[in-house]
């Protein structure tokens, strides 16, 4: 799904021939589904709005988001987190938050149902991607198909116009996530729809069927 994963695969010995770019697909617009009455009262009440989508594992270095999210709150005391995901850091997360003394800005709310997904993706201020590793993160294409701005951490394959900053460094992403609300934020500008991946997938099915 990206040029980076094309060249690896052909450094593991697989023959270019053999090897399709299939662009991820284009996000539809995001149903109108009510929120959960908790989740909504958190979202109307934080300005901006700061969402992360993953599982809780170590990988996602989610306890950085949630320290710096105090530093962001220094100068913009509406902000808040929500955290969207499941996995087995889930009670320490918590123990973490409510040691916080901005816990009460800060939602671990588990696993949400995908179109309520992509319409808090659509209405946050900012989507944070950090992790220690990671493969071409569902969420941040999401985003950006939705027009959301997104700071993620380098993995070396992701979009562009993600802001990108180093792994385990909560100076980068505050002075990130600082810089962009200092702006203004940038301009929403959702892509135009592009469904040239199920073109793709369908010249390919074509081209194994006739090679049988």
């Amino acid at each position: 799904m990206n040029p980076e994963l094309q060249k690896l695969f052909h450094r593991f010995g697989v023959s270019p021939d053999r090897i399709r770019l299939i662009h991820p697909y284009s996000v539809a617009a995001p149903q109108e589904i009510a929120y959960p009455e908790a989740l909504k009262e958190f979202v109307d009440s934080h300005a901006p709005f700061l969402l992360t989508v993953g599982l809780l594992e170590p990988e996602y270095d989610l306890t950085m988001q949630i320290d710096v999210l105090g530093r962001i709150r220094d100068r913009h005391p509406k902000a808040g987190l929500l955290i969207a995901g499941a996995g087995s850091l889930e009670a320490s997360l918590r123990r973490h938050i409510q040691s916080k003394p901005y816990a009460d800005h800060v939602l671990l709310w588990g696993d949400l149902p995908h179109p309520l997904t992509l319409r808090a993706i659509a209405e946050c201020d900012l989507l944070l991607r950090t992790s220690l590793y990671d493969g071409d993160s569902i969420a941040v294409r999401e985003a950006l198909g939705l027009g959301t701005p997104v700071i993620a951490t380098d993995n070396g394959m992701r979009p562009a116009d993600v802001q990108l900053i180093p792994p385990s460094n909560p100076e980068a992403l505050s002075a990130a996530i600082e810089d962009y609300l200092s702006s203004g934020g940038s301009e929403r500008r959702r892509p135009e729809p592009d469904d040239r991946n199920i073109k793709t997938v369908f010249e390919l099915y074509q081209e194994l069927a006739s090679s049988t």
